[in-house]
């Protein structure tokens, strides 16, 4: 069976942690780039909107998407709008492992240096 990952792209890009870690598993680990993983819904929420504060706004842009077993790749672009209104595009994969139709793990390689120059 393919997953569609598009709604939960999505949610994070409304920027709604609560909708976004509906899509995990209560134990999920969530690595993002190169930070330390957080584990687990409160972690990851406390993550996420940590780092939305950081930001103006974004938005996926789903390329390709893989799937092999309980394991989706998907190949992104993220267009981020930084707080001083310039917008910058970074590619990134993103590596989701399912317990059925929630992540319970999620490593994403992204280098989020272009955001912040």
């Amino acid at each position: 069976m393919a997953r569609d990952v598009a709604p939960i792209f999505a949610d994070i890009d409304g920027m709604d942690a609560d909708k976004f870690t509906s899509h995990l598993t209560p134990d999920v680990r969530f690595r993002f780039a190169n930070m330390d993983p957080a584990i687990g819904h409160a972690a990851v929420k406390e993550g996420v909107e940590g780092f939305w504060t950081t930001i103006a706004g974004l938005t996926h842009h789903i390329l390709k998407v893989y799937e092999i077993g309980d394991t989706v790749i998907a190949q992104i672009d993220v267009e981020y709008r930084r707080l001083d209104g310039k917008t910058v595009t970074v590619p990134n994969c993103d590596v989701l492992i399912f317990d059925g139709d929630k992540v319970r793990d999620w490593q994403i390689y992204i280098d989020l240096a272009p955001v912040f120059a």
